[in-house]
């Protein structure tokens, strides 16, 4: 009995030590748990104040000027935020960063808040062309910057980018600035940088810048008026297929004499085939300055010229020789040298090289054969003295050219790419 209440009293105290010993080392694993928590809540909060520094710091950076920052706080926002993304890539982009450039061709248009999205991504898409000097994307740039496309209004920068597209013999651009510097609406009009880029797109073989060349010798823009000068532009605009040249050639030719007379009514008549709709009755009031004898001879010669112009593209001067060569002309008639004096605005060089040009021809060098055997047979047939044909107007009538070429007012208003 008393062994089994010794036993007892032992197994007692046994599980009473066990029992405390547990409860030691939970109340220790909760205390040393509870300061790991501590220390963990601790070391949040610093990585937290520090995240928060940073940030502050990349944001301070990116209101500075430093692009990284700019595009990393960009990047962030994308997913959350597209406004915030664009405004953040808009000051790198403005820094010229392709990266962010880039980035607003393709989001801006994503932004359905914003109704100038689509034209923002369209600007910022022509920006980045623009770079690699492509013409066509320089000279839209420049006309969202003179339009406020896209963008905020800027002209001074927007003819810097459309004089760049025209130097790369962008047309469309050569025409602009020569309508642009006789606009209303050009602060610093010149127009002698109008006649000099219309010639430069004349000389590129385009029938908008033969006409409105003409239309400058024709009126004195840039350039002082001279009628052979202009009917010779508006003739090459003939050449290039434009039945409205065609019928301002032949308006031209009126009133000077009976082969003037004959070379308007070839005009007329190409224009008429051509679909000029007030060609035909300009056709048929000429006809009465041209003799009865010599009426047929000039219709053979427009049967002929037509002929020439369906067989697009005409050599240049093809159809001007053979008028030349029939009828005796000895118009203007510029050389490669005279033309680049005259896209360089340098009137006295190209003075110079045209008296030149007029003074080889007076050495006595017999004149250039004919090569066209239509023009040797019109010539051996047709009986085209002046002195037989008096019956034309006594003086040449100045027309109204007004209708004749587009403003720039109307090109400028035109639809957007």
């Amino acid at each position: 009995m008393p062994n089994i209440v010794i036993g007892l009293g032992v197994a007692s105290v046994v599980l009473i030590w066990v029992v405390v010993r547990y409860f030691a080392a939970v109340k220790k694993q909760q205390h040393a748990a509870k300061e790991q928590h501590l220390k963990d809540e601790k070391y949040k909060r610093v990585l937290e104040k520090a995240k928060v520094a940073e940030r502050q710091e990349k944001i301070f950076k990116a209101q500075t000027g430093h692009v990284s920052s700019q595009l990393s706080l960009a990047k962030e926002y994308e997913l959350t935020n597209v406004r915030e993304a664009i405004q953040w890539y808009r000051k790198a982009a403005d820094l010229d960063n392709d990266i962010a450039q880039n980035a607003l061709a393709r989001l801006c248009r994503l932004d359905i808040d914003d109704p100038q999205g689509e034209a923002k991504s369209l600007y910022w898409e022509h920006v980045v062309r623009a770079k690699s000097k492509d013409a066509e994307a320089l000279f839209e740039l420049g006309r969202y910057k003179i339009r406020g496309f896209g963008t905020d209004i800027d002209t001074e920068a927007g003819i810097e980018n459309i004089i760049a597209s025209a130097e790369l013999e962008h047309i469309t651009a050569q025409l602009f600035l020569g309508d642009w510097y006789v606009a209303e609406v050009n602060p610093k009009p010149d127009p002698l940088m109008a006649f000099c880029w219309r010639v430069r797109a004349a000389v590129n073989q385009d029938v908008k810048g033969c006409i409105k060349t003409a239309f400058c010798y024709q009126t004195g823009v840039g350039v002082a008026k001279d009628k052979y000068r202009a009917i010779y532009w508006l003739e090459r605009a003939a050449e290039l297929g434009s039945s409205e040249a065609q019928f301002l050639a032949a308006k031209m030719h009126l009133g000077a004499g009976a082969n003037d007379a004959a070379i308007a009514y070839i005009w007329f008549s190409i224009a008429h085939a051509s679909g000029h709709q007030e060609a035909k009755t300009a056709r048929d009031d000429v006809v009465q300055h041209i003799g009865i004898e010599s009426i047929l001879s000039v219709q053979n010669v427009a049967k002929s010229v037509y002929k020439i112009l369906k067989q697009q593209p005409v050599p240049a001067h093809a159809v001007i020789e053979l008028l030349d060569q029939i009828y005796g002309r000895q118009g203007y008639r510029p050389t490669e040298e005279m033309l680049a004096a005259l896209v360089a605005g340098d009137f006295d060089a190209e003075t110079e090289l045209a008296t030149s040009d007029m003074g080889d021809d007076s050495d006595g060098e017999p004149e250039k054969p004919l090569t066209n055997p239509e023009a040797e047979a019109f010539v051996a047939d047709a009986d085209l003295s002046a002195s037989k044909n008096e019956t034309a107007a006594k003086e040449y009538q100045q027309q109204n050219w007004a209708t004749s070429w587009d403003s720039f007012a109307v090109e400028n208003d035109k639809p957007q790419a």
